[in-house]
């Protein structure tokens, strides 16, 4: 677990930017719709980016078998469930650079 830690912090840095662009690409696809749409895109963006490197941490760390599947499957539930919290936590950011919220325009 620790091992994993340290690997995954070390990957937040380089990838809070791809992340960013990302999300913009996705939540293109709700900016005029309705709240529980973008609900559900922010929660697709999330999980679409982060497990699959998530995924990888843990495989890299020596998770395997039932231990990779269940720590993968944990971390697809609770990025679904934290995902517009963590968008509304960027958009806040955001905002406070004088940024447009997530698909709205680019932050470049």
């Amino acid at each position: 677990v620790l091992h994993e830690r340290v690997l995954g912090a070390a990957l937040m840095v380089p990838v809070g930017r791809p992340y960013g662009v990302w999300r913009d690409y996705v939540m293109r696809h709700a900016a005029s719709a309705n709240r529980l749409s973008q609900v559900l895109w922010d929660s697709v963006a999330l999980v679409s980016f982060q497990v699959p490197i998530y995924a990888a941490i843990i495989a890299l760390s020596g998770a395997s078998g039932r231990g990779l599947w269940l720590g993968i499957a944990g971390a697809t539930v609770i990025m679904l469930v934290l995902g517009r919290p963590y968008g509304a936590f960027l958009n806040g950011v955001r905002r406070l650079f004088g940024l447009a919220a997530g698909g709205r325009r680019s932050a470049s």
